[in-house]
């Protein structure tokens, strides 16, 4: 994977990927050179393989990369899906896809055309512990559920991009 976006989100990705077999960091997209430099020392990516946003595109060139994985602010999803799609990488992207209709046709249109694959990173239905409790309700132990609440979140906190309205 090519991580595009070096945030907290692709923090938890990469070290996911410490605990695989099946794949590994092989570049990284950043604004912030030097945190690009500290993370592909850990990770083991050349130097060559580090690219900023105006040159990401070369990324079509390095054979080591098969896909991108997209952990950037929402409003920069559809870009970045798009650029890795026309630079023949298969595309992760981080929820939500997009933050318009036209923009998530857009980037399925730009996978089919190059041939690649897109998923989103929708994790919920993979998670061990929700599919323990559809499990759990399928099988009736539960009687007859008639409704369901839940929730999730996390704390927010001064400077995040998450609350500036222009990046979500």
């Amino acid at each position: 994977y090519c991580m595009i976006g070096l945030g907290v989100i692709a923090g938890h990705f990469m070290g996911g990927i410490k605990n695989s077999s099946h794949c590994r960091v092989t570049g990284l997209v950043s604004g912030h050179r030097e945190k690009a430099e500290r993370i592909a020392a850990q990770y083991g990516v050349p130097s060559g393989s580090i690219y900023d946003y105006s040159n990401m595109d070369e990324i079509a060139k390095n054979q080591e990369i098969d896909a991108v994985y997209v952990a950037l602010p929402n409003s920069m999803h559809a870009e970045y899906t798009i650029r890795s799609a026309k630079a023949g990488k298969h595309v992760l992207c981080e929820k939500p896809m997009c933050t318009t209709v036209s923009d998530a046709e857009s980037m399925i249109a730009a996978c089919k055309a190059a041939k690649v694959k897109l998923m989103i990173a929708y994790r919920c239905h993979y998670e061990p512990l929700h599919l323990k409790a559809m499990s759990i309700i399928r099988e009736g132990h539960l009687g007859t559920v008639q409704s369901m609440s839940s929730d999730f979140g996390f704390t927010g906190h001064a400077g995040e991009w998450r609350l500036d309205k222009t990046l979500d």
